[in-house]
């Protein structure tokens, strides 16, 4: 029988642990790294591209309720929630302060990509997701408005803010 000298198995074994160790970095790194981007649709794509590139802010910032507003703001289903909750600032002041966050913005954009998100998404106190007065539970997500009861209509953003501000009263 023939030995394999020590030496050449020990180089083996240390071979092999290399290969190893390296297979465990680079599946550490595909399981860890962000997801790529979702294909958006060719409009949201557009409104990136000709929308407003800055942040904006209103309403008042010591306000009890925080909205972030993140999204393609020039599209008409987003711009119809902007217009509500202006009106409801100006209706209820010192309520609400709104962060309007514009995809395409790097910064937006990075920190919407630590939480998880690429497409659009309101988060009002941090959270998304919702259950109304009627029970019907909405995840302010995506495009509103569009009839399909798995998404939220603009409205509903602004009974979340009244049933806050009730409970708030409480």
């Amino acid at each position: 029988m023939t030995e394999i000298p020590r030496r050449r198995s020990g180089l083996v074994f240390g071979g092999i642990v290399v290969v190893l160790v390296a297979a465990l970095g680079i599946e550490g790194f595909l399981l860890l790294r962000p997801a790529a981007s979702p294909a958006r649709p060719r409009e949201a794509e557009q409104a990136i591209k000709s929308g407003p590139t800055k942040m904006e802010t209103f309403g008042d910032a010591n306000a009890p309720t925080k909205i972030e507003f993140y999204a393609p703001l020039v599209l008409p289903w987003h711009q119809k929630t902007i217009g509500l909750l202006r009106q409801y600032d100006k209706a209820h002041p010192n309520r609400i302060f709104v962060k309007l966050m514009p995809m395409g913005n790097s910064e937006a954009d990075q920190e919407m990509l630590k939480r998880g998100f690429t497409c659009a998404v309101i988060f009002i106190n941090g959270e998304h997701e919702f259950t109304l007065p009627n029970g019907k539970q909405v995840d302010l997500q995506k495009k509103p408005n569009n009839g399909d009861a798995s998404f939220y209509n603009s409205e509903d953003v602004i009974t979340i803010l009244d049933k806050m501000a009730g409970e708030a009263a409480k």
